[in-house]
């Protein structure tokens, strides 16, 4: 039995006699037996007491007393004793330890007696919960007062340990006291905070700054703030600084109070801002980011945020950053299960967009399939499957709108970070939202090193606002209060140490920190718990590396060895990694570590700031890591053998693999770079071919022929392929052709045909053999090398023909008509076309029978046939809407629109432009904008409004920009003919040369004879010769040269234009029977094709004529 049972024992004994000894005699007696139980209390509080941070809350039930006054007391017990209950579960649900109740009143302890990283955090979740429990306490209370809470939490140090003769374990100290204060100053119904609780938390909780507030025992206010609720979606900021001493921001202000005031400008006027944060690595873009966020968060307006970053890796996955923002947003992981995934992007984004957007599942659907997510199966996509360039316009259309509808109701920012390390298709996106939406609040904040101009000159550029923060190292003064800021617990700080690291730091903040805790780490600098020290001693014989990287290496080789491993195991992986795939990693010789050892080792390294934890992670069940800087990260990788990163890169990529399940494919080009890095070629080979189909799927071109021929290269490393690597191999080709015909590099794109049509032949492989050649045929049409394609398409034919093969005889047949109609020979198209249309009908493939119904109404239209036309287009229109295939959907209301030009009905024409140009804004296709908006134009040229039309023609080229359009040549003519119609005729004459130039180089017989007729007009109009390449002509011979091109390729409409207007000008200049011959002609022409209207136009001779 120990001192202590031993007296109390004693005390009890004789407090029984009390009443027989009387109470002097046992209050003598036991006196200096609870003088010596105190004392051992105290000595054994002395022995168990400990400093610790903790977070201390206080809440105070209000309206008791006048509850109490309504019910008796029995009552009133049962009800405090329910709400406490509720209450208590609200602190314990979150890890609280209830500390003590006072009355009406709890404290609460969360971090003892055992700590957690986010225990600030856990405290206000369990006061908002409580908040919640007393609202709905007593819903059907009719007439009675209403019980409300008032809940005041601070963070802080504290003496934690046994107090008084019972040992009763508590939390004493000025953080309890200010706490208790909170509480009394916080409003009823209300959660009151310190800025010491609030700067871990930061990002988390929507907050609302107060004005601060005297409390007694504080020389100074105290800052505080009102905790509003959780945000739906957290973003948490860590704290800056070292080993717990969290900085403020030195010599970065004027560039912060810049992004406030575009921030602030944006909001104000609705206008869209791009902000690009330049600096060299280690300079604070993180830090200013850092310090713009919190700032945002204060504000008294809601701001709807999106955070990604960038990291080496990406540079080469398409539309990886944008992943990123939309995982963080909406909290995907990537491993989830696929429906999973696709279920709560849907759900983040009709939630966001609000339900005055109907059409925002589809959004959600392009938009999760450009990103990988696979919604094939959607109904807004099944129809369009084949036309991936048509899925990414319309998903970069979505995303616009769906910001749009967001900055509609508050204003959006997203912050990137590190977007020099980002793919191109994200910057793509990203500036195409800010170009889509120039007047709305939205800012996006690019964090980049100068290296992204050298790959993107163009970045900033387009009507928005851009303003570019360039940060330049820190003054000598800014770095010297930087070292004071960060060594404000040394006493006094030697001048010899703030020279050592001004001088070696050359201004970089990052080079500052981490000498510091090099200092720290060799002890030159000792870390007490109230205040530090310099060891003179050390200080002197001290050796600092001359370079950021030295002393970086300096820090890892002072790792001890199994914390350094660790880290150059989770080098491999990124800068971004994970604890269950380093946990699979090992060296060769040796087994996996147990996964308590990794977490703990990381817990380790977490504390001395190489790595963070990184919130929330991609991966369930596993936590994400991200090293502190990216240079860190390339030091570490660096210092780890070759023969170990080859085993480690294998060990990762099996590993991502693994743990992405039903989803790996989304990391294929991650996985095939490990596989590369680890020269298993077979592997890497084919997890490039994933990436490639992958990035093609998602119209990222330049990313899809990298991969693809990353996976010909790797595949030519592998001796004596299997039959299933066989088929891989062509299909590498296969797609690799594609994306090359998709930007336009036909001669690689014939050259890759080529190859595998040959090896698909010594494979045995038909169809493979005839989709080749069907695919160089359509490439060398592309090309303009139509009896090249029209050979093509002929051997494609004879194998489809002689395998059986009714899908590739379909596409072998269409692009032999396509070779065909190109050449000249509509006779052959049109008989072919039949044939066509049989098979396609006897296969039942609705797309195939819509092309082939596109090209035979072109066919029909070239030769005059409207009626046929017109028929064709029309069956073709149902099918594509059928599908929901927009892209052609615009293209054939386009196509119908020229019917009704052709007939001269050119009110009708405008209708079909305009809903043709309106699809196409809807659906992202700036081509067919380009296409649709020079129809509008040359419409209303058509029905006199020629002020209008100028103003549409000339947006035309304006949009057309530097990289010019295929349709310009049209635009200059119906431009020149504008001009002409309001009586300018220098610029009439100019477009009209402009006009020919362009339709020369184009080679399109029709613009050429359109071009030549236009230029005869301007001619007429100057009554001077037209000059072309130093050669002039005058209006008769440019007429003359339009109709002999017309003739020759039996282009009547056009032929009935250029005699109408050569007759207009015979008979301008006084040759009345010349030009009423050439007027004759026109009309019978006219009524001949069916364009009754212009026919009518033309019944009476013009008055010079008659």
């Amino acid at each position: 039995m120990s001192e202590r049972e031993q007296l109390e024992q004693a005390i009890a004994a004789l407090e029984a006699q009390r009443a027989i000894l009387g109470d002097a005699v046992v209050d003598v007696a036991v006196a200096p037996m609870r003088e010596k139980l105190a004392a051992l209390a105290a000595a054994a509080s002395r022995e168990t007491q400990q400093r610790k941070q903790v977070t201390v809350l206080f809440a105070d039930v209000s309206g008791f007393t006048a509850m109490s006054e309504t019910l008796d007391a029995e009552e009133v017990s049962a009800t405090m004793n329910a709400l406490w209950a509720r209450l208590d579960g609200a602190i314990l649900q979150q890890g609280g330890r209830i500390d003590k109740h006072i009355g009406d009143a709890v404290m609460a302890l969360f971090g003892a007696p055992t700590a957690r990283e986010d225990d600030p955090e856990r405290a206000i979740r369990a006061a908002l919960a409580m908040q919640q429990e007393i609202r709905t306490f007593m819903p059907d209370a009719q007439g009675q007062p209403r019980l409300q809470m008032r809940i005041g939490i601070n963070t802080g140090p504290v003496l934690l340990g046994a107090v008084g003769t019972t040992g009763e374990y508590t939390a004493m100290g000025d953080t309890v006291n200010l706490a208790s204060r909170l509480e009394h100053a916080a409003p009823v119904g209300g959660i009151l905070i310190s800025h010491d609780t609030y700067r871990h938390v930061r990002g988390v909780f929507d907050v609302q700054p107060l004005e601060p507030i005297t409390v007694k025992g504080k020389a100074e206010p105290v800052q505080v703030y009102v905790v509003r609720a959780a945000k739906p979606k957290a973003f948490r900021v860590t704290t800056r600084g070292v080993e717990g001493v969290e900085t403020r921001t030195i010599g970065r202000e004027t560039e912060l109070q810049q992004m406030q005031a575009a921030f602030t400008r944006a909001r104000q006027e609705q206008h869209a801002h791009l902000i690009s944060v330049v600096a060299e690595a280690g300079t604070g873009k993180s830090r200013l980011l850092y310090e713009f966020h919190n700032w945002m968060e204060l504000q008294p307006y809601r701001t709807r945020l999106f955070r990604g970053r960038a990291t080496s890796e990406m540079r080469q996955l398409p539309y990886a950053l944008f992943r990123d923002v939309l995982a963080s947003r909406f909290d995907i992981q990537d491993s989830d299960p696929t429906a999973a995934a696709r279920r709560k992007l849907e759900l983040g984004i009709t939630g966001l967009a609000g339900p005055d957007q109907p059409e925002a599942a589809m959004w959600a659907h392009f938009v999760g399939h450009l990103i990988g997510l696979d919604f094939s199966a959607s109904p807004h996509l099944q129809g369009i499957l084949a036309d991936a360039q048509q899925i990414r316009d319309r998903a970069f259309y979505y995303v616009a709108q769906f910001l749009a509808a967001i900055a509609a109701q508050d204003p959006v920012a997203l912050l990137l970070e590190d977007i020099h390390w980002a793919d191109n298709e994200s910057l793509d996106l990203f500036q195409h939202v800010l170009q889509a939406n120039p007047r709305l609040p939205l800012v996006v904040v690019g964090l980049a090193r100068p290296s992204l101009f050298e790959h993107r000159p163009e970045w900033g550029q387009g009507p928005v606002t851009h303003l570019r923060v360039d940060l330049h190292p820190l003054s000598e003064a800014d770095s010297r209060r930087l070292v004071a800021e960060i060594l404000r617990k040394l006493p006094a700080i030697p001048e010899t140490l703030t020279r050592l690291i001004v001088e070696r730091a050359g201004g970089s903040p990052f080079y500052m920190e981490e000498l510091i805790k090099m200092l720290i780490e060799d002890r030159v600098i000792v870390r007490g718990e109230e205040a530090w020290h310099v060891a003179e001693e050390r200080l002197a014989e001290v050796r600092v590396p001359p370079t950021l990287t030295g002393i970086l290496q300096a820090r890892l080789d002072g790792l001890p060895a199994p914390e350094r491993e660790a880290l150059q195991q989770a080098s491999v992986v990124g800068r971004v990694f994970w604890s269950g795939v380093v946990q699979r990693m090992h060296h060769p010789d040796a087994a996996p570590q147990p996964a308590p050892a990794v977490g703990e080792l990381f817990g380790t390294l977490t504390g001395k700031e190489l790595i963070f934890h990184h919130e929330p992670s991609v991966f369930a069940d596993t936590s994400e890591y991200i090293f502190k800087h990216a240079l860190l990260h390339d030091v570490t990788y660096e210092s780890v053998l070759k023969r170990l990163r080859r085993a480690y890169h294998a060990q990762v990529a099996e590993s991502l693999i693994a743990l992405g399940g039903e989803r790996s494919s989304e990391y294929a080009g991650r996985i095939a770079e490990h596989f590369e890095r680890a020269e298993k070629w077979a592997e890497a080979a084919e997890w490039y071919g994933r990436a490639g189909k992958q990035a093609q799927a998602a119209f990222a071109p330049e990313g899809a022929i990298a991969y693809y021929r990353k996976a010909l290269k790797f595949w030519q490393e592998v001796p004596n392929l299997s039959e299933t690597q066989t088929a891989r191999l062509l299909a590498a080709y296969d797609g690799l052709g594609e994306m090359l015909v998709s930007q336009a590099r036909y001669g690689e794109a014939i050259d890759t045909f080529l190859t595998l049509r040959a090896r698909a032949e010594a494979a045995g492989n038909a169809p493979l053999q005839a989709r080749a050649l069907y695919a160089l045929a359509r490439a060398q049409v592309r090309q303009g090398d139509n009896r090249a394609a029209l050979e093509s398409a002929a051997q494609a034919e004879a194998v489809a023909r002689s395998a059986g093969l009714g899908l590739e005889l379909a596409l072998a047949l269409w692009v032999k008509g396509l070779s065909l109609f190109r050449l000249g020979d509509t006779e052959a198209t049109l008989a072919l076309g039949e044939q066509m249309l049989t098979l396609v009908t006897e296969l039942g493939d609705r797309r195939q029978r819509a092309s082939t119904l596109n090209l035979l109404g072109g066919v029909h239209h070239a030769l005059g046939r409207y009626e046929q036309a017109q028929g064709c287009w029309e069956e073709a229109l149902s099918i594509w809407e059928e599908l929901d295939d927009r892209r052609q959907i615009s293209d054939l209301a386009n196509n119908l629109g020229l019917i009704a030009t052709a007939r001269g009905d050119h009110h009708a024409a405008l209708e079909r432009y305009q809903a043709a140009l309106e699809q196409a804004r809807d659906t992202g296709d700036r081509d067919g904008e380009l296409v649709f908006l020079n129809n509008v134009g040359a419409a209303r040229v058509a029905l006199g409004d020629d002020a209008a039309a100028e103003v549409h023609l000339r947006r035309v080229i304006e949009l057309a920009g530097e990289s010019g359009s295929w349709i310009l040549a049209d635009t200059y003519r119906a431009l020149a003919e504008a001009c002409q119609g309001q009586g300018k005729t220098a610029a009439a004459l100019e477009a009209a040369r402009q006009a020919l130039a362009l339709s020369r180089s184009g080679g399109v017989p029709e613009y050429l004879a359109a071009a030549w007729r236009a230029l005869g007009q301007a001619a007429a109009d100057v009554s001077a010769p037209a000059h072309v390449e130093g050669q002039g002509y005058d209006a008769a011979a440019c007429f003359a040269e339009s109709l002999r091109i017309c003739t020759e390729m039996r282009m009547e409409g056009e032929r009935a234009q250029t005699l109408r207007a050569w007759a207009r000008h015979e008979m301008q200049q006084g040759h009345p029977e010349r030009g009423a011959a050439l007027w004759r002609e026109a009309r019978d022409l006219f009524a001949q094709l069916g364009a009754t209207l212009e026919a009518e136009r033309m019944a009476a001779l013009p008055a010079a004529s008659r």
